[in-house]
């Protein structure tokens, strides 16, 4: 292999340029650790940038063709040099590059972009990254701060927030396409260990959302209501020395603004992915929402179904405020006295109580009829006593907690609301990222040119 004489004559012209750098900025013996790492900080702000500069043009200064054949199948021919500017972690990077233009397609195209692996975006994969993750977990505005203050990278909030919808509405994409591969039973295994007990979660919370708006008024006035997002968890837990399941190990989330059929195709995904299917028990979490023991029942028919202690816990409050009052010491015994009966298995007991209550007023009747029957309908996932002596979670709070961590805490904060396709973005990243085991996101980085 023949030497590269312009090669060798910018390795030797860097090597000088960073000798002089270092001679410039070289500190005493008395240097602290702070201002040895800031000297070293300048010698490398002023050396990269010129690097990844001198670099990029070596390739663009090749021999061009007056002709090259155009992807299209085409004949591209030269139609002069063009300059490009794309924001990397070392700062803007312009050069120019010999482009084409193919009468076939009608297309401009320049080659080096292609071999450069390139885009249709204006910053660099590893900027990407770093904006997809910051911005789901900051905010659009916060995370321009952070990488401005960080690396010195000047990126506006919008472009931060196109990013991260693209490459969000990209994932879901993906993950709707593997859904269907589920269903077809068409996925591959991708995990061999075989949970000893998963858990598997699901809940709702409301978050703000408003019909297509601008700020000029030009779409009219602003519309807000809300919408459920429905969050799912499948989680491991650590088993204590009396065989009780304690704090969780591994945990995979999945949410979605769309309806029941969708979220359930997610979370059957996500729960096969976590191999449910070759888990040696699979247990299922929730409160009393009917849609939730429905799909329930369609995804893990073989599944231990419990629904949360401090839901019914709930229940049981809002009929000893209706009996009693709110607060009261007749209140409290009565709820006591309920959720022990919870725990030693006897539910019937507490539907007895609640039909030989003889309420006065129409209102109260229904708060009746509907409790009585919530604790009735549920009783088989209310074996709680059975449930604590085999170390089960008998509580929901795992999945409570994720619709706070994955969904409240970026989506429903004070003065927000979101255009449905830009939080379903959000909300997917959030939840691939907030797993133990986050999604790679690369390939959902790309920008078509």
């Amino acid at each position: 292999m023949k030497p590269d004489p312009d090669r060798q004559a910018l390795i030797d012209q860097m090597t000088q340029r960073f000798r002089k750098k270092l001679e410039e900025h070289y500190t005493d013996d008395n240097a602290t650790l702070e201002q040895i790492e800031e000297a070293v900080e300048k010698i490398g702000q002023a050396i990269l940038p010129e690097l990844q500069q001198k670099l990029t043009n070596k390739r663009a200064k090749k021999p061009r063709d007056n002709q090259r054949a155009c992807p299209c199948g085409g004949k591209a021919r030269y139609r002069g040099q063009e300059s490009k500017t794309l924001v990397t972690r070392h700062g803007l990077l312009r050069w120019k590059r010999p482009t084409y233009y193919c009468s076939q397609c009608r297309k401009g195209w320049a080659p080096l972009d292609a071999t450069l692996a390139l885009d249709g975006a204006d910053t660099s994969m590893l900027v990407r990254q770093w904006m997809v993750l910051l911005a789901p977990q900051l905010g659009f505005v916060s995370a321009r701060e952070v990488l401005y203050h960080l690396r010195g990278i000047d990126v506006c909030a919008a472009t931060i927030e196109r990013m991260a919808v693209s490459a969000g509405t990209s994932l879901r994409a993906a993950q709707h396409q593997e859904a269907h591969l589920h269903q077809r039973d068409r996925l591959p295994d991708q995990r061999t260990a075989c949970p000893r007990r998963l858990y598997i979660a699901a809940d709702g919370l409301m978050v703000p959302l408003r019909e297509a708006w601008k700020q000029d008024g030009s779409l009219g006035d602003l519309h807000c209501r809300y919408g459920e997002c429905k969050t799912g968890v499948v989680y491991e837990t650590a088993t204590d020395k009396q065989g009780k399941d304690g704090r969780v190990l591994t945990h995979s989330y999945t949410a979605t603004l769309a309806g029941v059929e969708a979220f359930e195709k997610l979370l059957g995904t996500l729960a096969h992915r976590c191999g449910h299917h070759a888990a040696q028990q699979v247990i299922v979490l929730g409160d009393g929402a009917p849609w939730i023991w429905f799909m329930f029942g369609r995804l893990f028919p073989g599944a231990l179904q419990i629904l949360d202690f401090y839901h019914a816990c709930d229940h049981l409050a809002k009929v000893a405020e209706a009996m009693y009052g709110k607060d009261t010491d007749l209140s409290r015994t009565w709820q006591k006295a309920g959720q022990a009966y919870l725990k030693a298995n006897q539910v019937h007991r507490v539907v007895a109580a609640i039909k030989a209550w003889q309420p006065s007023n129409a209102a109260d009747q229904e708060i009746q009829r509907i409790e009585a029957a919530y604790f009735a309908d549920n009783a088989e996932r209310m074996r709680y006593q059975t449930y604590l002596e085999q170390g089960y979670h008998i509580g929901s709070g795992v999945v409570e907690a994720a619709c706070k961590h994955v969904v409240a805490q970026r989506l429903d904060q004070a003065g927000m609301h979101w255009r449905q396709a830009t939080a379903e973005a959000i909300v997917a990243l959030r939840a691939a990222q907030l797993s133990t085991l986050p999604t790679d996101l690369r390939p959902h980085l790309r920008i078509a040119a």
